[in-house]
């Protein structure tokens, strides 16, 4: 019978969509239904027929985007256990004991590894006299989800045709991200995670976070994937979409960080937006700064429009109205150098950079809440770590930067090879303009994209020195 031979040629795939459905319901409508993913993927392992390269590969993936929903798919009344930490040992295991190696893919990488893995054992090694052993082991667990998240990149987007895969599921992902920000700005309603919910101030409510907590996390997850996004754009076939999808992802992300009053975001994406226009035509970018200036002509001309006068106001409330701001943080670097030098640049312990931070802003040691963020990814990394630390991860970033230089030149400063670039460009913005840097995935991806692309248009043709 026709339906009986349907069934035997398209059995097995069924079940799996079956199989998934149900997952995936299960996820949603119980309270701890996260926690059923990973009792499928070993139920999976033990009774299926697996290809185990195969499915570590398609495993690595779901790590990778699981990351940009964070607590989202996390367990209710517990945040911090989220699918993207539940993924990273079985991952790990499965990759150590079942599936042969790959190793000659790191080659070219290996050097870029080892420095990150040295700076982990910098850090590890102030265990021996760090004062909150807690906030050492929480901030090395951080250092490790980096390495993990660049190992992942590095290893298994690994040619052309993976890297334009994963950056077509990517420009997905971002508009979905660009929708929910004008949703944001537009309603002042906020997904349940966001720290627009907890801010007491006059102009949070209408700020967005998309899936990170603050609005300087979503404006730096937006200025590392920029380019990515923009370059995948290109690829489109219809060139009337492709223009479309350009100017709407271009002009939706400068209006979402405008409205997330990130100042070095803002710099950042105004400078990607250059570059690229410059590398697709040194003559286009000329035209495109005529064109900028008739639009700044045009801006001053239809200056009443309240639309105008909100985006131009917060532009010039970011680099005018923060002087409070800048002060505390000039207060916070010097602190931090005081705590280097009196550690003798052998760090104060990984992790306890904020512990002593909060001591001093207010004067005395504070039983709950006592954690004041460095504001300074470099300055946190030298006062937690010290030299024995700091330094690989100098290293990294330096060595990063050079081969990023060196191919954007060699490749005669073209739009596709400024990615690496500006991804990089982007990562030192953040570095000093957030927070916190090392609990933020999106970077350590951004950093791992970086390197990936490096690997595959740079160091496997041969061209690196």
């Amino acid at each position: 019978m026709p339906i009986i031979n349907w069934l035997q040629i398209h059995g097995k795939a069924l079940l799996y969509i079956l199989g998934l459905a149900v997952t995936l319901q299960v996820c949603v409508l119980l309270p701890y239904g996260i926690l059923a993913i990973p009792v499928v993927l070993a139920a999976c392992f033990i009774f299926l027929p697996i290809n185990m390269e195969k499915f570590t590969t398609a495993l690595s993936f779901l790590i990778i985007f699981s990351g940009f929903f964070g607590s989202y798919l996390g367990i209710p009344g517990n945040e911090n256990i989220f699918l993207f930490r539940l993924l990273i040992p079985i991952h790990l295991l499965l990759f150590l004991f079942f599936v042969r190696k790959d190793w000659a893919q790191l080659r070219y990488v290996k050097a870029y590894l080892i420095l990150f893995i040295a700076f982990f054992v910098g850090m590890l090694a102030t265990g021996f006299w760090a004062p909150q052993l807690g906030q050492n082991i929480r901030y090395l667990y951080f250092i490790f989800e980096w390495l993990y998240v660049i190992f992942l990149a590095t290893y298994y987007i690994r040619n052309e045709r993976i890297y334009a895969r994963f950056t077509k599921w990517l420009t997905v992902l971002y508009i979905g991200m660009l929708m929910i920000g004008v949703w944001e700005c537009l309603t002042g309603r906020h997904l349940s995670q966001s720290g627009s919910l907890f801010y007491e101030t006059t102009t949070s409510a209408f700020q967005p976070t998309g899936f990170q907590f603050n609005t300087n996390d979503f404006a730096s997850l937006l200025t590392i994937f920029f380019p990515m996004v923009m370059m995948s754009i290109t690829t489109w076939k219809k060139k009337l979409l492709m223009l479309g999808g350009l100017f709407g992802v271009g002009s939706m992300s400068l209006y979402l960080v405008i409205m997330t009053n990130s100042r070095l975001a803002m710099l950042v994406l105004i400078l990607e937006m250059l570059l690229l226009l410059f590398g697709w035509s040194k003559i286009w970018s000329f035209i495109a700064i005529y064109v900028l200036g008739m639009g700044a002509l045009l801006v001053s001309t239809f200056h009443a429009s309240g639309f105008i006068q909100k985006l131009l106001g917060m532009v010039n409330h970011s680099f005018t109205d923060k002087g409070d701001s800048t002060n505390e943080r000039v207060q916070m670097y010097q602190a931090s150098w005081d705590m280097i030098k009196e550690s003798h640049f052998m760090g104060i312990g990984a992790g306890n950079l904020p512990i002593r931070l909060d001591e001093y802003m207010y004067g005395f040691e504070r039983a709950f809440d006592n954690y004041w963020a460095p504001h300074n990814y470099w300055l946190e990394a030298l006062a937690n770590g010290g030299l024995l630390a700091f330094i690989p991860l100098f290293a990294f970033f330096v060595g990063y930067h050079i081969v990023a230089i060196r191919y954007w030149m060699k490749e005669e400063y073209s739009a596709t090879s400024a990615i690496p670039l500006l991804i990089g460009v982007a990562f030192v913005a953040a570095s000093i303009g957030l927070s916190s840097t090392i609990d933020k995935r999106h970077l350590s991806l951004g950093i791992g994209m970086g390197l990936a692309l490096l690997n595959i248009r740079y160091f496997q043709k041969g061209w690196i020195r």
